[in-house]
């Protein structure tokens, strides 16, 4: 009787199936991974505010925007939004001081990771050249 690779060919598939699926699913094969928190949207937005005041900028129409914005952070980090809460409210009774609250403020707050510079993120011909 001749061979038949119909009977036999499937039964020898199975044993290297299983390794496969034993070895590519293993704890060794997964590397584990670190995502870095960053600052919210709302807290970079109110250091920006914050940094702005703090150089002199006026107090003008943003204000009717402090409590969303304290809000946005509240939802990330209620501690820094407890102290935006009380830093805005100052502003908005005492306009003329807003320069002092404002840089008291920034120090108190957690730091907001550091903007990428605007533009080409790769260095012109020129810059690389000077760096040699």
């Amino acid at each position: 009787m001749p061979y038949s690779y119909s009977r036999s060919f499937p039964w020898m598939l199975v044993p290297a199936l299983l390794a496969v699926a034993v070895l590519g699913c293993s704890q060794s094969s997964q590397q584990e991974r670190i995502i870095p928190l960053k600052a919210s949207a709302s807290l970079l937005e109110a250091r920006a505010l914050l940094e702005n005041y703090a150089n002199g900028s006026p107090v003008t129409s943003e204000a009717d925007s402090f409590d969303v914005l304290v809000e946005g952070v509240r939802k990330e980090d209620p501690k820094a939004a407890n102290t935006l809460s009380e830093v805005f409210k100052k502003i908005k009774e005492n306009p003329g001081a807003r320069k002092g609250i404002a840089k008291k403020a920034l120090k108190e707050l957690p730091e907001a990771e550091p903007r990428p510079p605007a533009g080409n993120q790769y260095p012109t011909e020129e810059e690389s050249s000077s760096e040699e």
